[in-house]
């Protein structure tokens, strides 16, 4: 008696075995120079909340960003970056939009992902997102 399996076109197991790929996403928020940190992190909280209503991705962190140290060695904070998992990048992308925008982000807010190989990024600047703009 042998025992057959339905696999898939690529081969790559079962058709049961198969797992939804997982996608990286990742925001970065300007801080302006001298801006008091928030502790609490409660704008991360709420977009981790919001984007988890929406099933458009989970926050799995954050962090803040650092400028180059000064000839003292004095660093000042640039970003607070926020990383997402998803398994859908388009539908993030458009619950990231709108709930950045009701977060009151400022102007040079970015959205990174990739997209076929390809380093791409949303950027908010005065009052719309400029979609697809090449990373460097």
């Amino acid at each position: 008696m042998s025992t057959s399996y339905i696999t898939d076109e690529a081969n790559q197991g079962t058709l049961f075995d198969r797992k939804p790929q997982v996608l990286f996403v990742y925001v970065k928020i300007p801080v302006k120079l001298h801006a008091r940190p928030d502790p609490f992190h409660q704008r991360e909280n709420e977009l981790a909340r919001l984007l988890q209503e929406a099933k458009a991705g989970n926050v799995i962190g954050w962090g803040q960003s650092l400028s180059d140290a000064e000839q003292d060695g004095s660093q000042h904070l640039l970003h607070q970056r926020i990383d997402i998992t998803t398994a859908d990048i388009e539908t993030t992308r458009t619950t990231l939009h709108a709930a950045l925008e009701m977060l009151a982000v400022p102007s040079g807010t970015e959205i990174h992902y990739t997209h076929a190989g390809q380093m791409l990024m949303d950027v908010y600047a005065r009052g719309h997102w400029c979609l697809d703009q090449v990373a460097v």
